[in-house]
């Protein structure tokens, strides 16, 4: 199993399209919307509560300042256009349990507001007061800035609140020319914010697929692309206590090539460098259950954990793999066992629920990898428990 590369794309994409992505692109691409939410998460409740207070602080200029008439008119809107949803959409930031969504409901609380100021605008305008377009811009540019939508969220609303305004203007007749220069700074607010949008999803996406790459590099053998040694003794433990819960049981098997020290001085290193190699893919391309797992342990020594595998699966398994290798047919004429390069391998299943430690359950694999050494090489042994909790039968004679 590889620790593959899959890298996000880092050009946001302005319209939507047919899905070309993987479902691995897919989760990629999901893992980054919960992390740009996340990191724009404060921003977007800071921009919700300020535009909610300054709308409320602009209702009560007007109950003062403004006549009556168009005092009564927009405050009621107001509230229901504009204070209700951002008070909403800002309770929503904190109460929405699935983060993915806290970006639409910002994005359909601004895209009401931005309208609602339109139509206050024209109100305004009926009443014989100046036009004005300060709250349809202030929204605009919140709605590209300081939101936290990414660069399509952020257009949904900014593009069909400068199509309102026009369509508004046109219908309510306002004059011409207030009507242009208005069209004109709204239009080029959006311009602008596109742009703004573009390059701030864009950096997120940047910091997001580095950190992810740093990541993967600190899981991984970066000569083989297997799992890394640390990597799989996390995956062990956390998949042990799972093992424990469900009461099932975990194997481990470990794979070493045979006479490899007699390859690299008869062959060179490059040679056992892609022998390293082909062998990784072997054992990469023979793991693909979700919890299993196949890692470089050392130099020419591999480790894989199995979960919940049956005793004969585990038997007919790590002879597979010993045939696998031997089919590649990499010829090592300095081999006693065989004319091509082999594997040996030692493996040992346990119930994870019983009184083994994942670190006796490797040791156990580790020493019917010796028995499999002594017995000839090129076959792989189950460990026994006839031979002992420390030692197989041959390890135990050496140590006595």
């Amino acid at each position: 199993m590889f620790n593959q590369a899959i890298h996000l794309p880092t050009k946001p994409v302005f319209l939507p399209g047919p899905s070309t992505l993987s479902s691995e692109e897919k989760a990629v691409d999901k893992e980054f919307r919960r992390f740009y939410v996340r990191r724009n998460l404060l921003v977007t409740r800071v921009a919700l509560s300020a535009a909610f207070w300054l709308v409320l602080a602009i209702s009560l200029l007007d109950t003062y300042l403004m006549p009556d008439v168009f005092a009564g008119q927009v405050f009621g809107l107001r509230m229901w256009t504009m204070l209700i949803p951002l008070l909403a959409a800002l309770g929503g930031t904190f109460l929405v349990k699935e983060q993915l969504w806290i970006p639409y409901v910002a994005a359909s609380a601004a895209l009401l507001v931005g309208v609602a100021s339109i139509v206050v605008a024209g109100i305004a305008a009926r009443e014989g007061m100046p036009l004005t377009l300060w709250g349809t811009l202030f929204i605009t540019v919140c709605t590209y800035l300081v939101l936290g939508l990414s660069l399509r969220q952020s257009m949904a609303v900014g593009w069909p609140i400068f199509a309102v305004y026009t369509s508004f203007g046109l219908v309510s007749g306002w004059p011409l020319q207030t009507l242009v220069y208005g069209a004109v700074f709204l239009g080029v607010a959006n311009v602008i914010g596109t742009w703004a949008a573009y390059r701030l999803e864009r950096n997120a996406r940047e910091i997001f697929e580095g950190r992810r790459e740093l990541a993967r590099q600190s899981r991984t053998d970066g000569f083989t692309g297997l799992y890394n040694r640390r990597t799989f003794d996390e995956h062990l433990r956390q998949t042990w206590k799972q093992a424990r819960r469900d009461q099932k049981k975990i194997a481990i098997a470990v794979v070493d090539i045979d006479h490899f020290k007699l390859y690299n001085d008869c062959y060179g290193h490059k040679k056992g460098d892609e022998c390293i190699k082909a062998i990784a893919d072997v054992l990469a391309e023979s793991v693909n259950r979700p919890l299993d797992i196949v890692a470089r342990y050392g130099g020419e020594e591999y480790v894989l954990m199995l979960f919940d595998p049956s005793p004969s699966f585990l038997e007919s398994f790590t002879r597979s793999l010993c045939h696998k290798v031997v089919d590649l047919d990499i010829e090592h004429k300095a081999a006693a066992a065989t004319p091509s390069i082999s594997v040996s391998i030692g493996a040992s299943i346990t119930d994870a629920n019983g009184s083994l430690k994942p670190e006796q359950l490797l040791r156990q694999a580790d020493d019917a990898l010796y028995e499999a050494k002594m017995q000839g090489r090129n076959q792989a042994i189950v460990y026994r428990t006839e031979w002992g909790q420390n030692t197989t039968a041959n390890l135990a004679a050496v140590l006595t």
